[in-house]
């Protein structure tokens, strides 16, 4: 999942940071004020670079930048959609990530996945590692044919907090359609993602407003792979949709 992760990777050429997070001990994320889809002011264009224009919007309620990017994946839909919701192979191409995966299924197309992202040695010694909790839905719209993935933080009894972390939110998504060309697809991706802790809001900004680039670059270079399997919850829901019309 989600690229927002590439965050941590340059917190750690920050050693500035040492001292703001020096005493700070793994804290639990309130419920969220703030939602992506409600709370985006307007977006901004940032740029419009190989073939990927990314945009950037304040958010209602916090200090906290929302990120957007848009561009061409060179692969059918339902690869791209793979690569997206498999957890077993996120830390693949999702920079940082140490661990991802399912903590349950609450349908065939809904479940609360777990990911921990870990802050490189020297500076995890005094900068705790971040965890996040998400409920995940898989849709497909027959009528838009758009297939989206979504994020929303939330809590479970089965991923308690961990002492030794400190637990940030994300609302994220992603919206994919099959382009008219075989083996294209145009993917939307959004987020908004605070880490919590004492790092200050500007700096989250600042690293946070590489996450378009960085996520487009990790899914071109993983659906470039040959041995991507396509999930069975990509293909049934596809082909109930199908079925049905």
């Amino acid at each position: 999942m989600k690229g927002f992760f590439i965050l941590f990777a340059g917190l750690a050429l920050l050693p500035t940071l040492l001292k703001a997070e020096l005493s700070q001990t793994a804290t639990p994320a309130p419920t969220p004020v703030v939602s992506l889809s409600n709370s985006v002011v307007q977006w901004n264009q940032c740029s419009d670079d190989n073939g990927l224009t990314t945009y950037w919007s304040n958010v209602k309620g916090s200090k906290v930048i929302a990120f957007r990017g848009a561009g061409i994946v060179n692969a059918p839909m339902e690869k791209v959609a793979s690569i997206i919701i498999d957890t077993t192979r996120g830390a693949e191409w999702i920079n940082s990530l140490v661990l991802s995966k399912v903590v349950r299924n609450i349908s065939d197309t809904e479940f609360i996945e777990y990911d921990h992202v870990g802050i490189p040695f020297p500076f995890d010694q005094v900068i705790s590692d971040r965890d996040f909790v998400s409920d995940v839905n898989v849709k497909y719209d027959a009528k838009t044919r758009w297939m989206t993935v979504s994020y929303k933080p939330t809590t479970d009894p089965d991923a308690p907090l961990i002492k030794k972390y400190t637990r940030g939110i994300v609302d994220c998504e992603f919206k994919l359609v099959r382009m008219s060309i075989p083996d294209q697809t145009y993917v939307e991706a959004r987020v908004f993602t605070d880490p919590k802790g004492s790092i200050a809001k500007w700096l989250v900004n600042f690293f946070q407003q590489g996450w378009p680039q960085d996520t487009f670059e990790g899914l071109r270079k993983q659906a470039a792979k040959n041995d991507i399997k396509t999930l069975s919850v990509v293909t049934e829901l596809m082909g109930k949709v199908t079925e049905n019309n």
